[in-house]
């Protein structure tokens, strides 16, 4: 009963949408809330609207295959954040079915932290914890201010970036400042998966698959752009709505 109640309330917001969204060009981007916080969550909405697309917060735990199906058709793109919860378990079935789902249907992907190394353990590759891989790195991932994370919000350092990547192409700077908020990082890469950025001590910070137009970020553009007023990375958010519009329209042949 529970899941035919998310079904139909899904349903309902995509019928909602409906002719409107046609006609206007509306691209929808749903996003996994699976355990995130209220105010990365708050700040993601804020990006994506003001690069013009709408936004549904999907229902908690897709753990069913025909859920997420059912989920990725009433949207147009899937962004996956960061996370704010310790359920990483069920969190990880839901993201994968997702992840799935959304590739199944050829609709575009945006990871952000915990989102970014779920895209590469989708693919198989792993993480792991930076204080083994990289205990004598200069660069703080993890900025702690009198018992404070302030790291997402704080732009703690830089990254390079591939100047063959459409991250480069987006941000059109091959080194940039960034912030920060994780004791983890992906480690070994997924297949198919490309490295496009990294920070100084060689932490990969972006990663991306055009085969299936997907990336992942390490650092949080939400936090950048929604609240810190950084505008160039609204680009981010611009680039990932344009690219759903494209191949939404292309594949309806509109």
């Amino acid at each position: 009963m529970k899941r035919l109640v998310l079904f139909l309330c899904l349903a309902a917001f995509a019928v909602s949408c409906g002719v409107s969204r046609e006609a206007a060009g509306t691209v929808v981007v749903g996003v996994s809330k699976t355990g995130c916080s209220k105010s990365t969550l708050g700040y993601i909405e804020k990006s994506l609207r003001d690069a013009g697309a709408a936004v549904v917060f999907l229902p908690y735990y897709a753990l069913y295959e025909e859920d997420a199906d059912a989920y990725m058709a009433a949207v147009d793109a899937l962004l996956i954040p960061g996370q704010g919860g310790k359920d990483t378990v069920a969190r990880r079935v839901c993201d994968f079915r997702l992840i799935e789902a959304a590739i199944r249907q050829g609709k575009p992907i945006l990871g952000i932290c915990e989102g970014h190394q779920e895209i590469n353990r989708y693919f198989g590759g792993t993480t792991a914890k930076l204080s083994v891989t990289h205990p004598d790195s200069p660069v703080k991932h993890k900025v702690i201010v009198d018992g404070e994370n302030v790291g997402a919000r704080t732009r703690a350092h830089s990254i390079t970036i591939d100047k063959s990547s459409r991250l480069y192409k987006i941000l059109k700077k091959e080194r940039i400042m960034v912030n920060t908020s994780h004791y983890y990082s992906a480690y070994g890469i997924g297949e198919g998966i490309a490295v496009t950025a990294t920070a100084d001590d060689g932490v990969v910070e972006a990663i991306e698959d055009g085969a299936h137009h997907i990336m992942g970020l390490q650092f949080h553009p939400e936090y950048l752009y929604g609240r810190m007023g950084v505008k160039e990375f609204l680009s981010i958010f611009k680039d990932f709505v344009q690219q759903s519009r494209e191949i939404k329209y292309s594949d309806s042949g509109k």
